[in-house]
């Protein structure tokens, strides 16, 4: 069965039948009017949303005059795989999309960190795997990270990539030439 067009469900909706209306003339006691009005107001309200509804087509079950099958035998129109389109290719230029940021430059520094730690996780790898690649035992993924880390940041001590961090006093620990000078 084909789709129907969105001005089919339109003249559909518009031959739908609507509720009585109220004779006029009538009296009608002002505690029943609320009552007897209701279902036009429904009737208003359904059509209402009926028509938001067949223009959005959330659910894409009308048919849009074929422009759907134009898209997407369109050489020129690249889509990705929700169905957006993505780029409009004319001459080779005409994105419809903003172009992807560019990668972040890498600088000497990111360069010197990227190695020491791919050397970090290799010594580190190398320590906690026996040669079929499972991890010894004791070892599990957590512990040859906290290694590697560690190595990472004792190889950027070495090199003066950072500083050694002053140890001060911890939480709850006091100082040993304040704990002399208070047993004197």
């Amino acid at each position: 069965m084909p789709k129907r067009t969105k001005k089919e469900a339109l003249d559909r909706l518009a031959s739908l039948p609507r509720p009585p209306r109220l004779p006029i003339g009538v009296p009608i006691p002002p505690v029943l009017r609320p009552a007897l009005l209701l279902p036009t107001i429904l009737d208003r309200a359904g059509r209402a949303g009926a028509r938001i509804l067949i223009a959005a087509d959330p659910l894409n079950r009308l048919d849009d005059g074929g422009m759907t099958q134009e898209i997407i035998n369109n050489p020129s129109i690249v889509m990705d795989d929700i169905g957006n389109v993505v780029e409009l290719v004319q001459e080779g230029v005409g994105l419809l999309s903003p172009a992807p940021p560019k990668p972040r430059k890498v600088t000497k520094k990111m360069k010197m960190q990227r190695k020491i730690q791919s050397k970090a996780f290799s010594n580190a790898n190398a320590k906690g795997r026996k040669k079929n690649g499972e991890f010894k035992k004791g070892f599990d993924q957590r512990r040859i990270a906290l290694m590697a880390q560690k190595e990472c940041t004792k190889e950027r001590q070495r090199l003066g990539l950072c500083e050694k961090p002053k140890r001060g006093t911890r939480k709850g620990q006091v100082r040993k030439t304040a704990r002399r000078a208070f047993e004197r």
